[in-house]
């Protein structure tokens, strides 16, 4: 029988990713970082409230390597970690467009094939929602009529100033609330971030000259446009 692990964080993608998956068995890594504190604190809660068949683990300590704003390759050591756990599919959730060294279809394909080796059995590392968008991903929960309150007590921040309070300055609160945007729902962030100096000073222009896929910039102009932010 195939065993399923769901690698989670309480984010905008793998909570509704639970859902999408029929509800797997779930596995946090508590890897030290800093802001370790309210994100354990949101799985924790969420996987309370809503019954995630949740395992918490401490086995890795990445505290040396938390060069803001993320922990390189991180999903490899998630990955080996689980596979070891029992996992013969872990699902490591990207969306459309992801194309970090260590969350790509390409990066996924080469993890299961080396972890299929050294395990002496078949394990994929996979994601469900490549052909969607974070965007995509919310309208999906939405249409589905799960709960808001569960959607909207997410976390998404790399800099949060207490329990839960998303910044609005980091790229994973302009991401959410992209997506939150996008899906005429409003988030909490302590500040807007479509006031964010970066998006004057960076993201407008490679959202133009082709940084960034096609689809992530049609999904940041329309957002801009639901607050009449400059374009």
């Amino acid at each position: 029988m195939d065993k399923q692990i769901l690698l989670y964080s309480a984010g905008l993608d793998s909570f509704p990713a639970w859902h999408y998956l029929g509800k797997p068995p779930a596995m946090y890594f508590d890897i030290r970082h800093h802001f370790r504190e309210q994100e354990l604190e949101c799985v924790r809660e969420l996987a309370e409230r809503c019954g995630i068949d949740l395992t918490v683990s401490t086995a890795l300590d990445l505290s040396s390597w938390d060069t803001r704003p993320l922990i390189p390759f991180r999903n490899i050591y998630f990955a080996m970690l689980a596979s070891n756990d029992g996992a013969d599919t872990i699902w490591c959730v990207g969306v459309k467009g992801d194309h970090t060294r260590d969350k790509s279809p390409e990066a996924f394909a080469r993890m299961s094939e080396v972890l299929s080796e050294f395990a002496g059995r078949p394990i994929k590392v996979d994601s469900p929602f490549w052909a969607m968008t974070k965007t995509d991903v919310v309208r999906w929960y939405i249409e589905a009529g799960l709960p808001l309150r569960d959607l909207l007590d997410t976390f998404s921040c790399m800099e949060p100033g207490g329990r839960r309070v998303h910044c609005g300055r980091c790229s994973s609160c302009l991401r959410r609330w992209i997506a939150l945007a996008n899906n005429q729902l409003v988030g909490e962030f302590a500040a807007n971030p479509w006031e964010w100096d970066r998006v004057q000073s960076y993201y407008r222009d490679a959202m133009r000259d082709g940084t960034y896929p096609e689809h992530r910039a049609e999904e940041f102009f329309a957002a801009l446009e639901t607050v009449g932010a400059p374009l």
